[in-house]
C-alpha cells in the first residue's frame, strides 16, 4: 500500500467566509487514501466557525498562538510540524503563506502559497507577498486574472502559478421554506421584494453605498426591503447610517449567519457593491441560487458573469448606475427571472465541486513532482 503524503495546510483564520468555506470543501473531498492532512490556524481562541466542521472530518486541527513576535510564532509552527515531517506545506491565505514558505524551507518540504484576493491587494502586502514569492515552489490563485497578473509580474523569483477557481454546491433551501423561516426569525416583511448582500462588514465591501442607494429607492417608492448579512468592524457605522438616513423600516442588518447561502432562494435580487475581491464566492452562490445580480463591471465580476446575459454589471463606483439597475429589476419580474435562470445554469455548469477537487489534486501532484 502506498504511503500517504503528509500535507500541512496553514490558514490565517477559519471564520465564516468564502475562502474558509473553500478550504472546508477541499478537505472534505481530497483523496484521504493519498493525502494525510493537518490544518494549522493562526486565529485561535475566537471560536471560528469552520474549526469544528474541519475536526468533524477527522482532520487534526492545531491552534497556533497569536503573538506580536512573528519569529516566536514561526518557531511554534516549526515545533508542531517538525515531528510530522510534512512533504507539502500549503498556505491557504496570503498571510499564512509567508509562514508556510519559511517553514517549508527550514523543514525541507515543498510549499504551495495561496492568493485569495486580487493582484492589487496582493502587492499591497509587500512583506508577505515578497516572502511567499521567494519561498514557495508554486502559488495557487482563485481567479485567472490574479494568476495571469502574477505570471506577468516582474519579480525575479517566479514560482509556478496555478488558477483554481472556487467551487459551488447546489444546497439551497426551497424558496417558500427559506422565506417563511426568515419572516419568522427576522420579521422581514412578506409583501415586498427582498434585496440581499452578504459579506464581512469591512470598508472595502462598501455596504454604506448600498444603504445610500436604498435610501434613494425609498424616496422613489420602490417596494423593497434590503438585507445585509455579515458582521465586522463597520457594523456600528452602518447602524448609525441607517438611523441617519431614516430607513430603519426598509433595512435589516442580520449580523453573521453561518451558512447564510442556504437561504438565498428566499431573496429576489442580489446586490454586490464590494470593490476589492479575489473571486467572490457570494456572487457565485447567488448565481447558483438563481438570483438576478447587480454588481460592478470589475475584473473579478466579469470573470464570473456577462452583462445583460446573466447579470447587470454597471460602471464601477457609479452609484446612480447601480441604483438605476436595482430599480429596473424591482420593476421587471421577467428580467429578474431571465437573468436569474441564466446565472444559475452558467455557475453550476462552470464551477462544480468535482472540477475544483480535480484541479486542486493536480496542483498538489505537480508541486510534489508526481506530474509534469
Amino acid at each position: 500500500m502506498q504511503k500517504r503524503i503528509k500535507v500541512a495546510i496553514i490558514a490565517g483564520q477559519l471564520v465564516v467566509g468564502g475562502a474558509e468555506r473553500q478550504l472546508y470543501l477541499w478537505l472534505s473531498t481530497l483523496d484521504k487514501a493519498r493525502f494525510d492532512p493537518i490544518v494549522l490556524t493562526l486565529h485561535p481562541g475566537h471560536g471560528d466557525y469552520w474549526e469544528y466542521p474541519i475536526e468533524a472530518l477527522g482532520i487534526p486541527l492545531c491552534r497556533i498562538s497569536q503573538r506580536k513576535n512573528r519569529l516566536l510564532r514561526l518557531a511554534e509552527i516549526l515545533n508542531v510540524l517538525r515531528p510530522l515531517q510534512p512533504q507539502l506545506i500549503h498556505g491557504w491565505h496570503l498571510f499564512a503563506s509567508a509562514y508556510a514558505g519559511l517553514s517549508a524551507r527550514l523543514l525541507g518540504a515543498k510549499c504551495l502559497g495561496g492568493v485569495r484576493n486580487n493582484y492589487e491587494t496582493f502587492i499591497s502586502h509587500r512583506l508577505e507577498s515578497w516572502i511567499m514569492l521567494h519561498t514557495s515552489d508554486a502559488v495557487v490563485a482563485n481567479s485567472e486574472q490574479t494568476a495571469n497578473a502574477l505570471r506577468q509580474s516582474r519579480n525575479q523569483k517566479r514560482p509556478l502559478v496555478f488558477a483554481v477557481q472556487n467551487a459551488i454546491e447546489d444546497d439551497f433551501l426551497p424558496r417558500d421554506e427559506a422565506r417563511n423561516e426568515l419572516m419568522k426569525d427576522y420579521h422581514l416583511p412578506a409583501d415586498t421584494l427582498w434585496l440581499v448582500s452578504i459579506g464581512r462588514l469591512d470598508p472595502l465591501k462598501r455596504f454604506d453605498w448600498l444603504l445610500s442607494m436604498s435610501a434613494n429607492l425609498v424616496r422613489l417608492e420602490c417596494n423593497f426591503h434590503t438585507v445585509i448579512i455579515g458582521d465586522g468592524p463597520e457594523r456600528q457605522k452602518l447602524e448609525a447610517l441607517v438611523n441617519s438616513l431614516g430607513i430603519g423600516d426598509y433595512v435589516t442588518l442580520m449580523g453573521e449567519v453561518p451558512k447564510a447561502s442556504r437561504w438565498l432562494k428566499a431573496f429576489d435580487i442580489f446586490v454586490f457593491p464590494s470593490v476589492d475581491e479575489g473571486m467572490p464566492n457570494v456572487i457565485m452562490e447567488a448565481g447558483a441560487a438563481g438570483l438576478p445580480i447587480v454588481t460592478w463591471g470589475l475584473p473579478f465580476c466579469e470573470a464570473l458573469l456577462t452583462d445583460r446575459q446573466n447579470a447587470l454589471l454597471v460602471e464601477p463606483e457609479k452609484l446612480d448606475a447601480m441604483e438605476s439597475a436595482i430599480g429596473m429589476l424591482c420593476q421587471d419580474a421577467s428580467l429578474r427571472r431571465r437573468l436569474g435562470q441564466s446565472a444559475r445554469e452558467h455557475i453550476l455548469n462552470t464551477f462544480s465541486l468535482a472540477r475544483f477537487t480535480e484541479e486542486m489534486t493536480q496542483v498538489y501532484q505537480i508541486v510534489l513532482g508526481e506530474k509534469s
